[in-house]
């Protein structure tokens, strides 16, 4: 069994006898889920299941390479009611949010480290608090990006956020927010995960996700009060 199959099991008994999922999550992360868009993994819907509002899964330094995000599609029903956090985590977690496009390109759209001063544990809702202005405000697939501190989401023009605080909800204001995902760089926290969703359902795939991030906010991505 690889380390990468033990880290899913073990949240998943996390997530069970915290009490938060009694039946587990609605979506346990199957081998690894990918580092780009198009690598992203597509939760499935199984027999009965009414929404996609849990997900589990793990990161790891590994013996091969090492694995530092796992990026989820997920479809958002309500952006009004929309909101994404952590409900345990053995490390220093953070969330990042992409639009994407026809072609497959994922677009910054908001990004959190810390919910608040006194936890570790992010939180994204539709709206930014940063200054940008940027919201979720159409309903569609999108994709969440979990990481650890440390590591860097990144454009070919740089870091596509600038999370100047870290209990941000951020939009892509960093020197990279104008271009699409290219890769990460940094070296980030691992461990096991699960978070919880609302306002969430499993995506539909292949299609295209919403292709608006509110057009006055994207004028103001790089160009913050700081």
């Amino acid at each position: 069994m690889s380390g990468k199959t033990r880290g899913c099991i073990a949240a998943f008994f996390v997530i069970a006898l915290a009490g938060t999922a009694v039946a587990g999550p609605d979506w346990l992360e199957q081998g690894d889920a990918g580092s780009t868009i198009l690598t992203a993994q597509k939760p499935q819907r199984p027999v009965g299941a009414v929404s996609l509002e849990s997900v589990a899964g793990t990161l790891a330094e590994g013996f091969n390479q090492p694995d530092y995000e796992d990026l989820y599609y997920i479809r958002v029903m309500n952006p009004g009611n929309f909101s994404i956090r952590p409900v345990s985590a053995n490390f220093n977690v953070v969330l990042y949010l992409f639009n994407i496009t026809v072609n497959g390109e994922g677009y910054g759209l908001l990004g959190n480290d810390d919910e608040s001063p006194t936890s570790s544990l992010p939180k994204l809702t539709a709206f930014s608090n940063d200054g940008t202005g940027v919201q979720l405000s159409v309903p569609g697939d999108y994709v969440l990006a979990v990481t650890g501190r440390g590591r860097t989401p990144v454009s070919r023009s740089g870091p596509i956020f600038n999370l100047a605080s870290p209990t941000e909800i951020s939009g892509p204001d960093g020197p990279g927010g104008f271009n699409p995902l290219m890769e990460w760089t940094g070296i980030g926290e691992t461990g096991s995960y699960s978070f919880e969703m609302e306002a969430t359902d499993f995506p539909v795939v292949p299609g295209p996700g919403a292709l608006t991030i509110v057009a006055a906010a994207g004028l103001a991505f790089g160009r913050r009060r700081r």
